[in-house]
C-alpha cells in the first residue's frame, strides 16, 4: 500500500524538483471527489458529472482520476453556488 506524503514533505519535494520558481498551480491544493461531494453534500458521481460539463474546474491525475483545487472550489461554496445542482 502506497503512504500518502504529507504537505511538508511535498513542500520540500517541490522546491527540490523547481527550486524557488515554482510552476503556476503547484503550490495549489487538490480536493478529491469525495471531498467535494461532501461539502456540496451530492453524490461522487455528480461532482464527476459536473466536472465533465465544465461546471466545476477539475484537472486529471497522471492516472486518470480528476482532482479539484481548493481555492476555486471554496469560491464556488461561498458564492452559493445553488445553480450547480439546478443544472443537473
Amino acid at each position: 500500500m502506497q503512504r500518502r506524503a504529507d504537505n511538508g514533505e511535498r513542500a520540500a519535494l517541490l522546491v527540490d524538483l523547481f527550486g524557488q520558481q515554482l510552476p503556476s498551480g503547484a503550490k495549489e491544493r487538490l480536493l478529491r471527489t469525495s471531498d467535494v461531494a461532501l461539502l456540496f453534500q451530492v453524490s461522487e458521481r455528480t461532482v464527476s458529472e459536473w466536472a465533465r460539463r465544465g461546471r466545476v474546474p477539475s484537472v486529471r491525475t497522471p492516472g486518470g482520476h480528476r482532482r479539484y483545487p481548493a481555492e476555486q472550489i471554496r469560491q464556488l461554496f461561498v458564492d452559493g453556488r445553488s445553480d450547480l445542482a439546478a443544472m443537473d
